[in-house]
């Protein structure tokens, strides 16, 4: 439910209705009045956190469903955990959103999105706004499932009207005088509510109504000056000063107007019924009427020239006492004072920016804009940490270059240099380059990394030191020494002197798994990460959650687990744009792109491209274009239209000379320029011309350790030769070829890097299969065992079958799950296919449950959480009409949906 309209049409006054109703009934309620800082993805997901405890906590019957096997403090140190949760129990429940207009952020508003578009039955969402949402809506009101209410329905009618001024107002008016108001107001409330305050004590009303006209704008200043001025100098001096506070309570009121009788003057204002509204069950904090605020300020600016300036110091002072530094800045910013401003930042600024506030410290040094920076070397690390996180690195470069630095002598000789460190100036030029895809030019810091021999550096410091190196030596192919990079950070995350980069190193980890083809390894690494506790205070820990949900989601991707791939994607695409490294929005889009493509969006996909290469032209990233342009090329190969794959391969720049022969970026594991130019040569009938360069690039892959490269550039070679084959002995290498990569794939269950090479190697992969099947034991497969054979022919039916069952339906796609990895499905026995309402995935859950397997390892098995277990086996109840486990279990084996 949508409820969208200006301030003063009562929407908020609405929405406590409803949640004063919900509560009292027993229901499930959540409460979240948002605000700007809403829009740092961690803090927001903090905030909804906090507010579905609550819900949890007052609800019984929540409590006992969501925790029937972990508390529900252990789901919520996730917020799509929690989330997921709260959903997946199928209780009907209610969550309040107040104040939206003040959401802008793409992340946030996807995380929202997506919690709209997964709701169940009796679950809803209540939205109130001053404008229109930026959430789309079409589709549920495609569907009917939206109810919207503007202020057309707000309005008050003429009825009541007079019921408000004469029964709950209790004004004697006449009829044509309420006719009149109600026509000068047409119908506001805010307005209607005002009068009636100037009415109550008018000697003349038929006078006050006859003389009032005007526009709602009007209206509103009008009616709070008039009723304003009718109060005692007291109270209107109170009011003034207090109005520079965006909420308040008595004590916060007594420190900026120095009284100690506010608590007195609050509740002489609340019973005038005058601009103020309680903010809290307990009353205890307050804020003035948005559409009145601005008015009171204005007053104040005219009546007391200059004096907001002290109250916003006094304001700034009292937030500090009570370690509240965002509001205590905030107020400093209003002093205009930036001596207070630098002095709040250089004690708070290093702290917010590890709670990941990174838009909030862009706009307060973005207000400095003119005051120096010079010898502030605190300040100036903060200020360049800030400008990389909201993508402007290269502001960041060029500050780096205007302060200077030390060389790296001078870090362990001096310590009382004005000019930046080494060590903080390699760090910030490191990460400024990887955000630029620059990172080939950090080689020489890298190079010995004499930097990383000094453990005397901040825990920060050295947390993004050993990060920075760690991901510059993951693109040459050094993963060991990465590695050991990271497990220094590791250990500052044990002993607490680094929470942010505990995070960073975890997915960084699943990252090097993923290069050398460890897939369950680094999905194991991920599903620890996630749900691992959120540290006190650490708001960046939700983003780190969220680049970790990415890397999972490539895993599903490669594994055939398309569903859960795009489920995380769309869900965190926005955040990878906001914030996310090149590499992080390569492989994000283009894993998007295919699983678009496979489930026959192929519209879909084509504008997330545009929308890719429109993202690195703008933000000057060729590399982002060129990958955007390759995809697309890919997809007319497999559309066999070449001259617009040709005309794209024409479009990517040349490979420059990197800074090392090693140096290949992250995402190339997904494709690269020399693979898509070598597919093409493949499918224009130049085969025989690939083969020896396919040929030399995997052994260059293999000696780099990029396994999952190597793999992905095999099967492309076995094509080749099996395009370029004339004589069947030549053919017969192919499939050879083919076959090794088929058993070096099944044990981490890539079968998308087959499937992803289209129809032309299916049939290769179907001409192996009668080969296995026709050929003499021994002749040509004498170097495969028998068990070898096995698992080539089990693991090629199931890359077939699930991509012509996608080919079959498009707009359905039903992939095939490939089973858990490391447990072979294949080797269990057959069983039919099922006619009921029984998915793929609920039989696996179900093969497994009848195996012995409780929730926990069984989403562990499959990848997926305990709440989605726990959301299948409800399914499966209800479509068995089971009333446990055991019976579910001895249904499915009677219907033969198991055995």
């Amino acid at each position: 439910m949508i409820i969208d309209a200006p301030a003063g049409f009562g929407k908020t006054t609405l929405l406590r209705s409803v949640y004063k109703l919900l509560t009292s009934e027993q229901q499930a309620v959540a409460w979240l009045t948002l605000d700007t800082g809403d829009n740092d993805l961690d803090q927001f997901a903090y905030n909804l956190t906090q507010a579905l405890q609550k819900m949890l906590l007052a609800t019984r019957i929540f409590s006992e469903v969501v925790a029937t096997e972990k508390s529900y403090e252990d789901l919520s140190q996730s917020t799509a955990g929690l989330l997921d949760a709260v959903i997946a129990t199928a209780l009907p429940f209610v969550l309040i959103l107040d104040e939206f207009e003040t959401l802008h952020s793409p992340a946030v508003l996807s995380l929202i999105q997506q919690t709209i578009d997964t709701l169940g039955t009796g679950q809803q969402i209540i939205i109130g706004a001053r404008g229109k949402s930026l959430l789309n809506l079409a589709r549920l009101r495609a569907r009917q499932e939206l109810l919207e209410c503007d202020a057309i329905h707000l309005r008050f009618s003429l009825q009541e009207t007079t019921e408000f001024l004469r029964d709950k107002r209790c004004l004697t008016l006449a009829d044509p005088e309420l006719k009149r108001l109600h026509e000068i107001t047409d119908g506001w409330p805010a307005a209607l509510w005002l009068a009636s305050l100037a009415l109550e004590n008018n000697p003349d009303p038929r006078q006050f109504v006859e003389t009032f006209s005007g526009s709602n704008s009007t209206i509103a200043t009008y009616l709070a000056e008039d009723v304003l001025s009718q109060k005692p100098q007291y109270l209107q001096e109170f009011i003034l000063q207090t109005s520079i506070l965006q909420q308040f309570c008595i004590e916060s009121c007594n420190a900026i107007t120095g009284r100690d009788d506010s608590q007195r003057l609050l509740e002489e204002v609340e019973r005038s019924n005058m601009f103020i509204a309680p903010l809290d069950e307990q009353r205890k904090w307050f804020s003035y009427h948005p559409l009145f605020s601005t008015f009171l300020r204005s007053q104040l600016e005219q009546k007391y020239p200059g004096l907001s300036r002290t109250l916003h110091r006094r304001a700034s002072n009292w937030y500090l006492q009570q370690d509240r530094p965002i509001p205590a800045i905030d107020h400093a910013v209003l002093t205009q004072d930036k001596t207070l401003l630098l002095e709040l930042l250089e004690q708070k600024a290093e702290s917010l920016l590890l709670q990941g506030r990174v838009r909030l410290l862009a706009r307060w040094f973005d207000t400095l804009k003119g005051t120096t920076l010079e010898g502030n070397q605190k300040l100036i690390f903060v200020y360049a940490w800030v400008l990389i996180h909201t993508n402007r690195s290269a502001e960041a470069l060029a500050l780096l270059e205007a302060v200077g630095s030390n060389d790296i002598a001078d870090d362990v000789h001096s310590g009382s240099t004005k000019r930046m460190s080494y060590a903080a100036s390699m760090a910030l030029r490191t990460f400024s380059l990887v955000m630029l895809d620059r990172i080939e030019e950090t080689a020489p810091i890298w190079e010995g990394a004499q930097v990383l021999q000094n453990d005397a550096y901040a825990p920060f410091l050295q947390t993004m030191l050993m990060i920075g190196c760690a991901y510059y030596y993951a693109t040459i192919g050094r993963h060991q020494e990465a590695r050991l990079a990271l497990d220094r950070v590791t250990q500052q995350y044990s002993t607490g002197r680094s929470l942010f980069g505990g995070a960073v190193a975890g997915y960084m980890n699943s990252m090097l798994d993923m290069l050398q083809g460890k897939f369950r390894s680094a999905a194991a690494r991920l599903h620890l990460l996630i749900g691992e506790q959120r540290p006190p205070g650490m708001g960046r820990y939700g983003a780190d959650s969220g680049f970790s949900s990415l890397y999972l989601a490539e895993i599903y991707y490669e594994t055939g687990m398309l569903d859960q791939a795009r489920r995380l994607l769309k869900m965190y695409l926005p955040l990878v744009k906001e914030a996310g490294m090149p590499d992080h929005l390569i492989a994000s889009h283009l894993i998007y792109v295919r699983i678009l493509r496979a489930e026959g969006n192929g519209n879909d996909a084509l504008q997330t491209l545009f929308d890719m290469e429109h993202l690195g032209l703008q933000r000057g990233l060729t590399r982002l274009v060129d990958m955007a342009r390759i995809e697309r090329a890919r997809g007319a190969m497999l559309e066999q239209d070449l001259d617009t794959a040709k005309e794209m391969l024409a479009l990517i720049n040349p490979v420059s000379v990197n800074a090392h022969p090693d140096f290949q970026p992250i995402a190339n594991d997904i494709d690269s320029p020399t693979l898509a130019l070598l597919r093409m040569q493949i499918h224009s009938g130049q085969a025989l011309g690939a083969v020896p360069l396919l040929k030399e690039h995997l052994g260059d892959a293999v000696r780099r350790g990029r396994v999952r490269y190597a793999l992905r550039t095999k099967v492309l070679y076995a094509m080749a030769m099996g395009f370029a084959s004339v004589q069947a002995e030549s053919k017969g290498l192919a499939l050879v070829k083919l076959a090794e990569a088929l058993i070096e794939a099944q044990p981490e269950n890539f079968v998308r890097i087959f499937q992803d090479e289209g129809p032309a190697l299916l049939r290769l992969i179907e001409e192996l299969l009668t080969a296995l099947q026709n050929l003499p034991q021994g002749k040509l497969y004498a170097t495969f065992t028998l068990r070898d054979q096995n698992v080539i022919r089990l693991f090629a039916e199931k890359i077939i079958t699930a991509q012509n069952t996608s080919r079959s339906n498009p707009s359905e796609p039903k992939f095939e799950q490939v089973g858990p990895m490391g447990m072979d499905k294949s080797s269990r026995p057959a069983t039919p296919k099922i006619s009921g309402a029984v998915t793929e995935r609920e039989r696996e859950v179900l093969w497994l449950l009848a195996e012995g397997h409780g929730n926990q390892v069984i989403a562990e098995k499959l990848f997926v959480s305990v709440t989605t277990v726990r959301a299948h086996l409800r399914n499966i109840n209800q479509k068995l009409n089971a009333h446990n486990r055991t019976e579910a279990i001895a249904i499915a084996r009677r219907r033969a949906i198991i055995r």
